[in-house]
């Protein structure tokens, strides 16, 4: 019996393949930020009760794209220019804000 893997977890496993992999760290890190994107979306959603096919029409795209985005199943984070224009499409504006020792710097995408 291997003893050295005992008490580890898929967690564990992860942290050590990010250390020994810039590659999968990456893949990791992207894969997180697709999760936010599409929680933000569908949160968004739901506020403001409306469909992926409505917003689809608001924001005058297909619907498979924000099925894509919502979903995690497009291979790329959503292009900034896209992300803003769904926002847009129903009244929230987009902020890019930088921090850095307790300072920020904000700036609100163009409609």
């Amino acid at each position: 019996m291997n003893r050295k893997n005992i008490g580890t977890s898929v967690f564990d496993d992860v942290d050590r393949w990010k250390k020994e992999s810039p590659a999968f760290k990456n893949a990791v890190e992207e894969h997180v930020e697709k999760a936010k994107m599409a929680k933000m979306l569908k949160e968004i959603r739901a506020k403001e009760h409306i469909s992926q096919a409505q917003l689809a029409l608001k924001a005058n795209v297909p619907q498979s794209v924000i099925a894509r985005i919502e979903t995690g199943a497009s291979r790329t984070l959503p292009r900034l220019d896209l992300f803003n224009k769904l926002l847009n499409s129903v009244g929230y504006e987009t902020l890019i804000v930088a921090r850095k020792n307790g300072k920020s710097i904000q700036m609100a995408l163009s409609a």
